[in-house]
């Protein structure tokens, strides 16, 4: 049904005579790029008209299903989408929801300039743990402070394709941002760092606050734990978060349209990603039986939305939990992944039909396919809530509603603005992307995963070679 729709609605009918006018071409991927590995790449009116159509059912799913139950034998003229139109249509977010102390906010200026006095505006940084995702975002927000002049041009000292190749983490990001010369107007002090899963949180507090009254001008948070950590020290200077899963939620923030109840605190916010994910797989290929293994906090990994999503959707949840536990080495790593590989055999074996892999409970890729053979072994799919990358390392499918080069910008935005006096908890917070499709293949055909063409036409990257292995 969903080819259908998509074909009917979004995509005109097109002649299948050849490569070219099919759209549909085979190539190489450039090194370094998320895509290592080959992959299927498609014209950009199917990127496009595949981005309008996933909006269309995120944020219209009624209406979405209604098309998709209508098989009509012939398609009006005012509902087709000329194919010379589709290389001009751009799906945006829309604007970021504020209030009225929000409203005045925006009128604040970006542009960059030395602290009153003279001086650079010195940022620090709090992270929970290595999280690859957590350090691209990161290098989008670097960007996006490139990009409206706050960080010289050419100075970030290591690149995108740098930062994915070498799986560098935020802190090796920092301490290379604390060496270099980024320009005259911002600087990340050396030690201004943390990792909360791998230092005393009472010494990060005694040092953050110390560097808060010593000169400190804004902080820097990555995820719903470290953000939590920084809001409750109630430090005299402005945090930003981003990536947390559910800010409002968590209690980082009281509010996201509302202002966020704290004037030095603002948190980024995707709305109801798990749920709209959710509604989204399950429209592909619906299921009854959902299972999910949560790590350590509920909330972080979006339980809130997945039971919420079940009761409207309509599938049953199964939910195991795993506390938090000393995952950093071998041996921990060694004795935490046995017990896992349990936990999924025993998931396997309830009756699920679809499983859904949260954030937290695989951080090691490497072992990603071998743990969800027991699944595959029983043809479920696995679907993703958050990374690419575990597409590509043997993952069933994505649909990423998290654009991270524009959530950069949106960040860096939002720092720019503090720094030219707005008040962080009066800024607007919600900003939600246009989804992005990722495929894998090859897991699709293991599985008998049912994949039309009109599909996979409207996909941003279909992974081929199980695990994404270079060829």
């Amino acid at each position: 049904m969903i080819g259908t729709f998509l074909r009917q609605v979004i995509c005109p009918p097109r002649k299948l005579a050849g490569e070219e006018e099919s759209g549909l071409s085979f190539h190489q991927a450039k090194p370094g790029r998320a895509s290592r590995g080959k992959r299927i790449a498609f014209r950009q009116w199917a990127g496009t008209a595949g981005a309008a159509a996933v909006c269309l059912f995120l944020v219209f799913p009624a209406a979405a299903s209604q098309a998709m139950e209508t098989e009509p034998t012939a398609m009006e003229d005012s509902r087709m989408v000329p194919e010379t139109e589709l290389s001009s249509m751009e799906v945006s977010s829309p604007a970021p929801e504020a209030g009225t102390a929000a409203s005045d906010s925006l009128q604040v200026m970006t542009e960059p300039h030395t602290k009153e006095g003279g001086g650079k505006y010195r940022i620090g940084l709090v992270d929970y743990d290595e999280y690859l995702p957590s350090s691209r975002q990161f290098y989008y927000i670097l960007a996006g402070l490139e990009e409206n002049g706050w960080i010289g041009q050419g100075r970030i000292p290591f690149s995108l394709q740098e930062v994915e190749q070498g799986d560098l983490t935020i802190q090796q990001m920092f301490d290379s941002l604390a060496d270099a010369d980024l320009g005259e107007y911002i600087e990340f002090p050396a030690g201004a760092f943390h990792y909360l899963a791998y230092e005393d949180e009472k010494e990060v507090e005694e040092d953050l606050k110390e560097r808060a009254e010593g000169g400190l001008d804004l902080i820097i948070t990555s995820g719903t734990s470290a953000g939590v950590f920084v809001k409750n020290l109630n430090l005299p200077v402005p945090m930003t978060d981003y990536s947390a899963t559910d800010p409002v939620a968590s209690g980082i923030i009281d509010s996201a349209t509302q202002g966020s109840g704290n004037p030095n605190v603002w948190a980024q916010v995707e709305p109801s990603l798990p749920f709209r994910q959710l509604r989204y797989y399950h429209s592909v290929s619906p299921f009854k039986k959902l299972g999910i293994i949560v790590y350590g906090d509920e909330t972080i990994s979006g339980v809130p939305d997945i039971e919420a999503s079940s009761e409207e959707i309509g599938f049953e949840l199964v939910k195991y939990n795993i506390a938090e536990c000393k995952r950093e080495t071998e041996p921990e790593q060694e004795e935490y992944y046995g017990m896992l590989e349990k936990r999924i055999r025993q998931m396997a074996a309830e009756g699920i039909d679809a499983f859904f892999l949260t954030v937290d409970l695989i951080n090691d890729t490497n072992r990603l396919l071998s743990l969800l053979t027991p699944f595959y072994e029983k043809n479920i799919p696995v679907y993703l809530m958050d990374d690419v990358s575990y597409v590509q390392k043997g993952a069933l499918m994505l649909i990423s509603a998290n654009d991270m080069e524009n959530v950069g910008r949106f960040v860096a935005d939002t720092i720019a603005r503090i720094f030219n006096g707005a008040q962080a908890g009066s800024l607007p917070c919600i900003y939600t992307s246009a989804p992005s499709i990722y495929v894998n293949y090859d897991i699709a055909r293991r599985i008998h995963y049912p994949l039309t063409f009109e599909f996979l036409s409207v996909c941003d990257e279909i992974f081929t070679e199980e695990g994404g292995n270079e060829s």
